[in-house]
């Protein structure tokens, strides 16, 4: 009589390669892309990351490292070339404060002083003789009428 071994209980245990995480993030994935790279979900990605065993954790800093060391370089080789939006953009990024494209300007309305200026232009012409109306003033009254006639 042959004897069964009895076969495991559970789910298989997840391997993830520390290489293949390094590579896939200097190469600039994100976690969410490197999980579905690997065919693991963020959960277990995350559990490996957390085990300091694994070495998950330093392979995605390394591969981060060397994403950004190496477009760092090809970034410094363009400077070199002189290439105008390189040199534009490792300012702009590396110094914000001097080399932004923005401008800020700041503006003071004094809302109260308009209202008021407004208000006297409105009291003079309404004042004013007949005869003393410049042309624009009698067409914009005279549309106005008609508008207000229209409207009732």
């Amino acid at each position: 009589m042959e004897t069964k071994t009895p076969k495991k209980r559970g789910r298989k245990p997840v391997v993830i390669d520390a290489e293949r995480v390094e590579h896939l993030a200097s190469q600039g994935l994100g976690i969410m892309d490197i999980c579905r790279s690997l065919g693991v979900g963020w959960d277990v990605f995350n559990r490996h990351r957390e085990k300091k065993s694994t070495g998950i954790a330093d392979a995605l800093d390394r591969g981060k490292s060397k994403g950004l060391a190496f477009v760092t370089s090809k970034l410094m080789e363009t400077i070199e070339d002189k290439n105008f939006n390189a040199i534009s953009f490792y300012l702009r990024n590396r110094a914000p404060d001097q080399w932004a494209d923005k401008s800020e300007v700041n503006h003071n309305l004094d809302l109260k002083g308009v209202l008021t200026d407004a208000r006297e232009r409105i009291s003079i012409i309404e004042h004013a003789p007949s005869g003393t109306l410049t042309n624009r003033t009698r067409t914009q009254r005279a549309s106005e009428s008609n508008s207000e006639g229209a409207n009732e």
